[in-house]
């Protein structure tokens, strides 16, 4: 299973099925996506923290599927992602300009 983990600013570990990013997404020092097992860790004490999943879906709204999925972080003026694609299971490291 492929879930992202936070730790935040007090301490507290929460995992992605038991909460809402946008209540924790001001308050985290630290974050890493569990791979099926293979644990990917950012630095800790970031200035931001991102994640986010690509999904596919029929035009109706049906048979929804998610690509991929990415954590990551803001690095000077760069956000930098580590993405999993989720059929190959490809990870790949992307650096966008802000």
């Amino acid at each position: 299973m492929r879930k992202y983990t936070i730790k935040d600013k007090n301490g507290n570990t929460f995992e992605e099925d038991k909460i809402k990013w946008k209540d924790f997404e001001n308050n985290i020092s630290e974050l890493s996506l569990n791979n099926n097992g293979q644990i990917i860790s950012l630095p800790k004490n970031m200035e931001k923290y991102y994640q986010a999943k690509t999904a596919s879906a029929d035009l109706n709204g049906s048979n929804i599927q998610i690509e991929s999925r990415y954590i990551g972080l803001k690095l000077g003026n760069n956000i930098v992602r580590i993405r999993v694609d989720e059929k190959t299971n490809n990870i790949s490291l992307e650096i966008t300009p802000i």
